[in-house]
């Protein structure tokens, strides 16, 4: 089928090939002295190689001296990075993408260390300083060989702050009082961006569209909202922008504000704001937050919300979005389910996968084309969870036969469960991304199939992969068999319908607290008792049990009014109360619970290969949760790890 967004647009003097942009996106692959990477190379390889119409590569530092820096990032403020930054021109100009590099300087944000100040306490001679470092980084950028520069005024970073009311409390020349005032500092630092690179190059600016969204900002202040940024959006035209990317949120206004992969957010959750920006100018605007959809994307622009459409995680979880829709391979289509496992990249894990539906997310260097050389070999898979599922699709393109033996009557395993709590639905795409493949690589899939090693043993397969997930544990409590008790685990995979309980759960890891908001959504009172520490709800890292995902859970839980007792052990049931005690105090509590929820762990379901061991096959593998409990981004790389590497 034919995409509006596939067809190529004029922006400024440039012609670019088609209206996909892939959006800044930190991926913290750079060196600990902020240096380009082979890792940094080999990522940009791949996004230039999908098809995108621009890349912006990710926030490159302009200013040596502010405190705050980030890690991972390659910076721009000197030429160390110059060899680094020609090769990303070149991977790009290779594969007819254009380039632009995004200027980025914090202010003052969350995770500043070394106590920066704030836009309202730096002088008007640091504020020149500060402009003059951006065109010094343009001039380095267009030296690279770029097509442009990119200012990022967006995020809550500082040029952001100069434009916000939340942030903004000078009563200077660069105050919020008067249009003028607010956007000097823009102003000023866009006309040397300008001049800096010349007038045949791209000036993009990355726009805030609102700080919070309407109606949820502190004190009824939302700070910045899609009108001023339409108002902004007019004065920027006005000093030579030649494209106006509008996004939203910040880490000053709440991660899930900023993640447009936020899976609490609708898909395009931010477009209204782009539609309101492009209403004001007569420059390209791209729309983005959240975008997945080659439909919703031809809509957007059709109906003329916004002529491009920025991607980050959507192009992240699969690299070739615009060449599958190029070749109409649009069912092939990995789509992001937003769970936002990209957010917990980890700069030392350089063999882990960063993507849930991607096992090449981050791993771009190791990646290699497929060998087909499965000569039609059968492989028996035991599992129609993620990682059997993915090793099942990756053998088939290889040219091998996988059998799949699925005791259920739906593909999908454990995602089946993970898609039931409050915000989660998008975890169905990978489960309909798998459907689509196996129908269409023909994949012979036996639901409702117990694998036995009788019936495994007489398709005399040439490799057995065990891919059965997990079961649950159920740790010993006194007492506790008076009581009412389910697994978070059947509640989630039968939907269940309680209401107007007392319930407390025993566990609050992820599983635990979705358990948690799914059943308060159901009228219920809930409490969540565990052993360990809360997550760290006021820093991005520094413990090494933090992951985004856990982090959010525990913020809506505590919005939700559900009561949380980290730090406590059980002690026992008894009389309809659970009873706990402080691990730091010893302060026991006896809580009501008409029903007992655990969420206490699993464990690797392999008795399936244990047999087959014993009975002294030594074809069979095993792999998932299978192998190691772990997270569905585990299971669909080591799924895809094994199919590409057995020969």
């Amino acid at each position: 089928m034919s995409h509006v967004f596939l067809e190529p647009i004029q922006v400024g003097t440039q012609t670019v090939k088609n209206r996909i942009i892939f959006t800044a996106m930190a991926k913290t692959l750079s060196s600990f002295n902020l240096r380009v990477t082979a890792n940094d190379l080999a990522y940009i390889t791949s996004i230039a190689e999908g098809g995108v119409g621009i890349v912006i590569p990710g926030a490159m530092a302009v200013d040596a001296d502010w405190p705050s820096q980030l890690t991972g990032q390659p910076e721009i403020y000197d030429d160390a990075n110059m060899e680094g930054f020609r090769q990303m021109v070149d991977i790009c100009h290779e594969n007819g993408a254009k380039i632009l590099f995004q200027l980025w300087h914090p202010g003052q944000v969350d995770y500043s260390h070394g106590n920066p100040k704030t836009i309202n306490d730096v002088d008007v001679a640091c504020i020149k300083s500060v402009e003059q470092k951006f065109a010094d980084a343009a001039k380095r950028a267009i030296r690279a060989g770029a097509d442009g520069i990119e200012f990022q005024i967006c995020h809550t970073y500082l040029g952001n702050q100069f434009l916000s009311p939340l942030w903004n409390h000078r009563t200077d020349e660069y105050g919020f009082d008067t249009l003028e005032n607010r956007t000097r500092f823009c102003a000023e630092t866009i006309t040397k961006l300008r001049e800096a690179i010349g007038p045949d190059k791209i000036l993009a600016v990355k726009l805030q569209g609102f700080d919070f969204p309407e109606g949820e900002g502190p004190d009824g202040n939302d700070g910045i909202n899609p009108d001023m940024a339409a108002e902004y959006a007019a004065v920027i035209e006005k000093l030579g922008v030649d494209l106006i990317t509008v996004s939203a949120g910040g880490s000053l206004t709440g991660k899930d504000n900023i993640m447009t992969g936020d899976a609490r957010r609708a898909e395009g959750w931010k477009v209204p704001a782009a539609e309101k920006v492009k209403a004001a100018v007569s420059i390209p605007v791209a729309a983005s937050g959240g975008i997945r959809h080659p439909e919703f994307v031809d809509r957007i622009i059709s109906d003329g919300k916004c002529d491009m459409v920025g991607m980050a995680r959507g192009i992240f979880a699969e690299k070739n979005w615009v060449k599958k829709c190029e070749e109409g391979r649009e069912d092939e289509l990995r789509y992001c389910i937003s769970c936002m496992n990209c957010w917990n990249r980890n700069p030392l894990a350089k063999d882990l996968s960063n993507c849930t539906v991607n096992p090449y997310g981050c791993r771009e260097l190791i990646e290699r084309p497929l060998v087909e050389d499965g000569d039609g070999r059968k492989v028996v898979i035991v599992g129609a969870g993620p990682a059997g599922l993915e090793a099942a699709v990756t053998l088939r393109q290889r040219g091998f036969e996988p059998i799949v033996f699925e005791k259920e009557m739906r593909l999908g395993g454990n995602i089946n469960i993970a898609k039931k709590p409050p915000h989660k639905g998008k975890f169905q795409w990978q489960i309909d991304y798998y459907a689509k493949m196996v129908k269409k690589l023909g994949i012979e899939v036996r639901l409702g199939t117990e694998a036995t090693a009788k019936a495994v043993r007489s398709i005399e397969p040439y490799v057995i992969l065990i891919a059965a997930g997990s079961k649950v544990t159920a740790p010993p409590i006194v007492g506790l068999e008076n009581a009412d008790v389910l697994q978070s685990r059947d509640i989630l995979d039968n939907s269940m319908k309680i209401t107007g309980k007392k319930i407390v759960v025993i566990g609050g890891g992820i599983a635990g607290m979705e358990t948690a908001l799914y059943l308060n959504e159901q009228n219920n009172a809930i409490s969540v008792v565990d052993m360990q520490p809360a997550f760290p709800l006021d820093q991005m890292a520094g413990d090494p049990r933090f992951m985004m995902e856990a982090k959010l859970e525990t913020e809506y839980c505590l919005n939700e009014g559900i009561s949380l007792y980290y730090n406590n052990k059980v002690l026992g049931f008894s009389d309809g109360k659970l009873n706990i005690e402080s691990t730091e105090n010893g302060e026991k509590q006896a809580l009501a619970a008409d029903l007992v929820v655990l969420s206490t762990g699993v464990k690797s379901e392999d008795a399936l290969y244990q047999q087959l061991l014993a009975e002294g096959m030594t074809n069979v593998w095993k792999v998932g949760d299978s192998n190691k409990t772990a997270k569905i981004y585990n299971a669909v790389m080591n799924g895809s790890r094994f199919a590409v590497n057995l020969t």
